[in-house]
């Protein structure tokens, strides 16, 4: 489903296609204004809150990333439904925010959970080598290969590459798309849509729409 800043921005790239004309700008408003008052999104829990003004897409945002902020990324996350269903609602709305979901503790999305794989992988592929190379000998000499220099070298190689391959998942799960908006930025823009809309001045909302579009991107401090 397109989330609600796409298709807002669908309708403001209209606007400017045909000349940013101060009737075309209202009619954009009330397609707008249409589009919130539509059950697809008055249904979501987050546009309810908003409306409300109980929160912002802003402080939303912020509740998410906070998680996922900094080396706070290269931690195992616990899965949560409610956080996924609440991170479904907001996607709904802004976009570039898939990132923040919380998959289990044993997902291999981060470098930390993978660098644990890592080294179990390398106590397991170490007791086999001991066992092999042990057949007929002492019994102790497995143990002594497992837990003597050789072994140690083994498992510090395979948390090597248990780091590298989590830290590519990282990127992959963890990691914004930097080839499109930054949520925070979309969060600001539907902000300033909704306040609008909450005001009931439409001809306020056109007036922006028709002073140019970029009027409505609101910058906003990127902590992530």
């Amino acid at each position: 489903m397109q989330s609600l800043y796409r298709i807002f921005q669908d309708l403001d790239r209209r606007a400017v296609s045909e000349g940013m004309k101060r009737e075309r700008c209202e009619e954009i408003v009330a397609l707008k204004r249409r589009t919130i008052e539509s059950a697809q999104f008055r249904q979501n829990p987050l546009v309810a809150e908003v409306l409300a003004g109980r929160t912002t897409f802003v402080a939303i945002y912020d509740s998410f990333s906070h998680a996922f902020r900094g080396l706070r990324r290269f931690i195992p996350k616990s899965h949560d439904p409610a956080w996924n269903e609440r991170l479904d609602n907001l996607a709904q709305v802004i976009p570039n925010v898939r990132h923040f979901r919380r998959r289990s503790y044993f997902a291999f999305d981060n470098p930390l959970g993978s660098t644990l794989y890592g080294i179990i992988a390398g106590v397991g592929v170490s007791i086999v080598i001991a066992v092999e190379q042990s057949s007929g000998g002492e019994p102790g000499d497995a143990a002594d290969f497992v837990t003597g220099e050789q072994g140690a070298l083994l498992m510090a190689l395979m948390a090597g590459v248990g780091f590298v391959f989590g830290s590519i998942a990282m990127l992959k799960y963890r990691t914004r798309d930097y080839n499109t908006i930054h949520a925070r930025e979309a969060a600001g823009y539907m902000d300033l849509n909704l306040a609008f809309f909450r005001s009931n001045d439409d001809t306020a909302w056109a007036r922006m729409c028709a002073a140019g579009v970029q009027g409505l991107a609101v910058p906003t401090v990127r902590p992530d």
